[in-house]
């Protein structure tokens, strides 16, 4: 069995609901083909993608269902009516995350495993409410590592050398926003609305919208009658991605998605084999390295 029909097959076993036969893929320009020269750029190659696609700001093209109208079987709704309809789906998605004991959660860790058509790599995640973020994933020599935080970003490949990361902090931050679901009642700058429905898996969802000023767009895809979270469908620089989630568990009152996938160059399924919430983060995993300390904050964000 292929690496594509395991994923697929993982997919529908962590969402029965889920009857699709196949997820569409097109090619990524900005993460690339997986094309090996020889055994050790293929692994390094796999470590680095397998990073970018852990990253919440990796971009990568994705096929969905047009969004379709709002339905409006008689007159179309007021702003009153419009806002009220957005809380009550908002409300019911809250709720299904875990209600109050979500909306206290400060801090995500995550030991994952990253499989793309090349490997199956460990990694792990950490983040917290401030929208500090940090990633890892196995290599062969030093682990690849991407770190953003208010003040700086950075990264480092297989070879062990760290690099600024312009534009990451604020990714990170939004994306923290997102994740605990602040973004979701206007926090942080955040401008929400509902925009109509889009149809995965024979299924339609309401589409929550968040932008923050700009031309990023970040959709949820939201089950109108349970609050369930489907997906997200995320343009960023004018590129989209879409992230499925499934496995749904309940961690400690929250409920977390244990299987991410996301189609990309070469589609990737990450999958989560433990999670940590409101654990207290040392500040030294989000320290630059000696050769980025003195990076201003300016050249870090967007």
């Amino acid at each position: 069995m292929d690496w594509f029909t395991r994923a697929r097959a993982r997919w529908v076993q962590v969402n029965p609901e889920s009857r699709s036969t196949h997820l569409n893929l097109e090619h990524d320009s900005a993460v690339g083909r997986f094309r090996p020269t020889s055994s050790c750029s293929r692994r390094r190659g796999a470590a680095a993608a397998a990073l970018a696609l852990l990253a919440v700001a990796a971009p990568a093209s994705a096929q969905i269902a047009p969004d379709t109208p709002q339905a409006a079987p008689d007159a179309p709704k007021s702003p009153g009516e419009a806002a009220r309809s957005l809380r009550e789906l908002v409300d019911r998605y809250l709720a299904f995350r875990g209600g109050e004991t979500f909306q206290a959660l400060r801090t995500v860790h995550e030991r994952v495993y990253v499989e793309t058509p090349m490997s199956r790599r460990p990694g792990a995640l950490w983040m917290d409410r401030d929208g500090r973020v940090r990633r890892e994933i196995d290599g062969d020599g030093a682990p690849a590592i991407d770190v953003a935080t208010a003040d700086t970003a950075w990264r480092t490949g297989a070879d062990g050398k760290a690099a600024d990361s312009p534009g990451a902090s604020e990714r990170a931050r939004r994306w923290a926003l997102i994740t605990f679901g602040d973004a979701f009642t206007g926090r942080g700058g955040a401008q929400v609305a509902l925009a109509g429905t889009a149809d995965v898996d024979d299924r339609s969802w309401s589409v929550v919208r968040i932008t923050f000023g700009d031309a990023d767009v970040y959709d949820a895809l939201i089950d109108p009658t349970t609050g369930g979270l489907c997906c997200y469908r995320i343009t960023e620089g004018g590129v989209q991605r879409m992230e499925r989630l499934g496995g749904w568990r309940l961690v400690d009152g929250v409920r977390m998605p244990f299987v991410d996938v996301t189609t990309a160059g070469g589609d990737t399924a990450i999958q989560v084999a433990a999670v940590e919430l409101n654990r207290p983060f040392d500040d030294g995993l989000f320290a630059p390295p000696a050769a980025l300390a003195g990076v201003p904050p300016a050249q870090n964000v967007r």
